[in-house]
């Protein structure tokens, strides 16, 4: 999440240390969020999120005051991803937040300018984030970032669609048919966290904020899979596809039963993210494009790749964010 202003120091008058998280700061973090965001953050969902993967390298930096107390946070959720034609540990930036009373004091050095530095010194590897437009524009200006692709919510309406050939079967987390059809197709959708079952039985079965359903694309007499899709049931309206992989000549099919089932369900609607790559296929599915306000960002003060690369080769889902 985006952090709602920032703050300037006067380091005459307030003693602001930064450091890296200590065992048992997620209190404190987790209160620290509900402040500034007005929303509940659990110890453990903090927990699953930072160090659920059991990454030894979890990256979480905190700014606090002269009694000990956080007053900020920068956090970085690892994440196994191809980048590059290589398997390595990329990071998305989350929770950036700092206490409302310590924003906007005179001086030159900021808190969030401060923290940020402490990450990204640190952090020699790819980091994205998910943003909204008042934090872009904070990055932007302290040149930690760049915008590199504007999200839409991709919608299309549902309808019944006779496939006979194709059906979607209800799967299990730890189905050994997910990693092989990610060695399958790994390489053709570009960088992106590596959606093997570790994975999803973390991002999805594990998840403690919310539920979600997973589904194989089968066609009869093959065996395997061609597809699988994370759905979320978010209103008696819709369904949100949460994350999916495919072999790129079955993505009309995967959709098309997708909506088939959500038409027999009641649902008048399905909505997903995708590469831009993908957007005129969706659009010839009768796919409708909504801008929500959220920005994916390059992270340069590390700088791995251009952001014009990032747009041609980032493979994304709603499942790459940590809200949804």
């Amino acid at each position: 999440m985006g952090i709602p202003g920032f703050i300037e120091l006067n380091e005459k008058t307030q003693e602001i240390s930064f450091r890296h998280h200590r065992k048992g700061d997620e209190v404190l973090i987790t209160r620290l969020f509900e402040e500034v965001f007005g929303d509940t953050m659990t110890v453990e969902q903090w927990r699953w999120k930072y160090e659920g993967q059991g990454f030894l390298n979890q990256k979480s930096f905190v700014a606090t005051n002269e009694d000990g107390r956080i007053i900020g946070h920068f956090g970085g959720i690892p994440l196994r991803m191809w980048f590059k034609d290589k398997v390595i540990v990329g990071y998305q930036g989350a929770d950036v937040m700092v206490d409302e009373k310590y924003r906007g004091l005179p001086n030159r050095r900021g808190l969030y300018s401060n923290i940020c530095r402490l990450f990204y010194e640190n952090l020699p590897s790819f980091v994205y984030g998910f943003s909204n437009l008042d934090h872009l524009r904070l990055g932007m200006l302290l040149g930690f970032f760049e915008k590199a692709i504007e999200v839409n919510d991709i919608t299309i309406y549902t309808t019944k669609h006779v496939i006979p050939l194709y059906n979607l079967e209800m799967m299990d987390w730890e189905d050994s048919k997910i990693d092989t059809l990610w060695n399958e197709v790994y390489r053709s959708l570009g960088w992106s966290i590596v959606r093997n079952t570790a994975f999803l039985k973390w991002r999805y079965e594990h998840n403690p904020f919310r539920y979600y359903r997973l589904y194989g694309l089968r066609r009869r007499f093959i065996k395997g899979i061609l597809g699988w899709v994370v759905m979320r049931e978010v209103n008696d309206d819709e369904f949100w596809l949460m994350d999916m992989i495919f072999k790129d000549e079955h993505l009309e099919y995967l959709l098309k039963t997708i909506i088939s089932m959500a038409y027999k369900q009641g649902k008048k609607k399905i909505v997903l993210w995708l590469s831009s790559r993908y957007h005129d296929r969706l659009r010839s599915m009768g796919g409708e494009f909504f801008r929500r306000g959220t920005y994916i960002t390059n992270c340069i003060w590390v700088k791995m790749c251009e952001s014009d690369e990032m747009r041609e080769k980032f493979y994304y889902t709603m499942g790459d964010t940590d809200f949804l």
